[in-house]
Parts: structure tokens; sequence; C-alpha cells
């Protein structure tokens, strides 16, 4: 058998259109030891069942995923979390009641059937239940918590398409089973509740704010809690540098656009008037400028943020230029990614 250049064993990924029979065949793949890629509500996740530690080490393996790097653990609605999580809490509860299908994560004490593989040897699990159809029938039909970190190589983009899955890990699983597009587009709110108070580790789409009306308490922001870096777990995508195209990523005010050399084939990406006709200004200068305008709107950019990204490396830029969106609560996830994808 042929390997990767990284020693995975190499294979032809299986291409699944979601239906009920397709389901239950990943299901029972999953029971196997095998691995599945799923769509969720976020991102597409790369899954193995939490009681298959070999699958298990496969994740980390098809990704080039350092093992000390936990995973979430996702559930089905309604599933039993006794032995996977050691205690659910009234503040978990809450937080389960009211966001639950849904992009929010809880880190929480694990409990003694969950493995120190899928927590990066940790004492503490991040867990949720996503709202994504496929993936809850997918999880029912599974019957045990499925470990699932995004479908991508470690440190790339995250992938919202199942042909992003196929181009980037189709040589290092065997079934990817595809379903509607993501409809929150980027990675899940996790919040610690490992302390006394509450505390965004990674923000998404569900805010501080709506947390905080929820449990009627003061939640430390994800700015808040960057300031103090070992006073967290581990959790997923918190590295300085991540969520990376191939291309150099730059965020940028319309007026810094000119600053920056447009020497190779460049794609420019905004919504403000501003910043598209100064694109427009660089396309018509160099002729190298591909130009993509997106609707102001928060959501709407982080649903379309990864493909965007993406598109920049499947057209061979060099380069993108993402407008800076302004500094508030409601964009704090799009910024965060920005960030780190420019890291």
């Amino acid at each position: 058998m042929t390997t990767t250049d990284s020693g995975v064993p190499h294979v032809h990924a299986e291409l699944l259109v979601a239906s009920d029979s397709h389901i239950q065949r990943c299901a029972q793949a999953l029971k196997q030891g095998l691995l599945v890629a799923f769509p969720t509500e976020t991102v597409f996740g790369l899954g193995a069942a939490v009681n298959q530690l070999v699958a298990i080490e496969g994740i980390f393996k098809a990704k080039g995923r350092p093992s000390e790097h936990p995973l979430i653990a996702h559930v089905a609605p309604g599933a039993d979390l006794t032995g996977w999580v050691a205690e659910v809490t009234p503040t978990m509860q809450k937080l389960m009641d009211a966001f639950w299908p849904g992009p929010l994560t809880l880190v929480v004490p694990k409990g003694a059937c969950m493995p120190l593989q899928v927590t990066g040897g940790q004492s503490s699990v991040g867990i949720r239940c996503p709202s994504h159809p496929v993936a809850i029938e997918l999880l029912k039909a599974t019957g045990v918590p499925v470990a699932a970190p995004s479908a991508n190589r470690f440190g790339k983009v995250s992938p919202t398409r199942a042909s992003h899955v196929l181009a980037e890990l189709g040589d290092r699983i065997p079934l990817i089973l595809d379903g509607d597009v993501p409809e929150v587009g980027i990675e899940s709110t996790i919040v610690s509740l490992l302390n006394d108070q509450p505390a965004i580790l990674r923000p998404g789409a569900i805010t501080a704010a709506q947390i905080e009306g929820v449990l009627g308490v003061a939640v430390k922001t994800h700015g808040q809690v960057s300031k103090t870096p070992n006073a967290n777990p581990r959790v997923s995508g918190a590295l300085e540098k991540h969520y990376s195209p191939d291309a150099k990523v730059w965020v940028l005010n319309a007026n810094e656009l000119f600053v920056v050399p447009v020497q190779q084939k460049t794609l420019c990406v905004g919504w403000s008037d501003a910043f598209l006709a100064q694109a427009d200004a660089l396309r018509e200068k160099h002729g190298k400028v591909v130009v993509e305008a997106l609707s102001y709107n928060p959501s709407e950019v982080a649903k379309a943020l990864y493909a965007t990204l993406r598109q920049a490396d499947e057209l061979a830029c060099k380069q993108v230029l993402f407008e800076k969106p302004e500094e508030s609560a409601e964009w704090e996830a799009v910024n965060d990614r920005l960030k780190r994808a420019s890291a």
C-alpha cells in the first residue's frame, strides 16, 4: 500500500451524498474505527468515534495535527453525557438548553469514559451538539460521541464544502458525507466552565452578550482571556497563525491598499464603496487583481470567509487583500479568524 508524504496510507475517499442509507453506512464505519468527514453548521468535521482509539490517532495523522491539541467531542441532541463529562452542572445545563443544538462548545471536566487521546492529555473536554441535520442523524446512528476537528490539514483553511475536504484530505480518509452548506461558516464559540467565571476561549457566532443574557453573570471575553495565556486549557483554533491559505493575507483599510505591492496575482475582498473603488483602481493599473464583493454583514462574511480564502489559492493568487472589519462584538469572530490567517 502506498502512503502520503506524512506516512498516512494512501486511499481514495468516497464522496457520499447524504441519505438515510449513506448516513447509516457512515455511522457503521465510525463504529468500526474508520474516519468520516461530515458537515456541521460551522464547518466540515473529520470524525472518529471516541471509543475507537486507533481512529482518534488517525485524525491526528490525517491532519498532521500535534497529538497534544485537544479535539471537540460532538453529541446528538438529548444524548446521555454520563461518563463523558464529570458532571452536568446547572450552569452547563442552562447553556445547553439555550444554545444546543448549535455552535457552542463547552469546556468542562472530562468524565472517566472520555479518553485522554481526545482531550490532548488534559482533565477537561470540549463538547458540543451540532445543529446540522446530517450531523445530528449521523451522531444518533453512531450512539457515542464523535471527536471531530475541522476536516483540513493542520493550520490551513477550514472546509465549508465537501469539495474542500476532497481536495485536501481525499487521499487520506475513506469517506466524506456531503450535505447542505454550513450556515454559520466558522468554528463554534468555545466557553470554559472550569472556573467560577465563564470565559470565552474562542469567539464564534454566539457572543459573550448572548451567554451573559442566559446566565445572568459576567463572562470573560476572548480579549480578556487572551491576556492571561496560561490560565486556561488548550483548545482548538488558538494558534497565533491558523486558518491560513497558501496566499499571504493582508487585512487593510481602503486607504492602505496602494501601500501593498501588487507584483503578482492578487485577490481583493471587501464590501465598502471606498475599498471596492480602490480595488478596481488596482485592477485597472496592474491587470492582475481579482475583486470579490461581500455583503457588509458579519454573519454573511463569516459564512463566506473560508470559501473566499480558499478561492485565492484556487485562482493561484499570491496574496489576499481583505477589507478590515470594524472592531465590535458582532465582528469579533471574523476579526479573530482574519488575524490568525494573516499572522
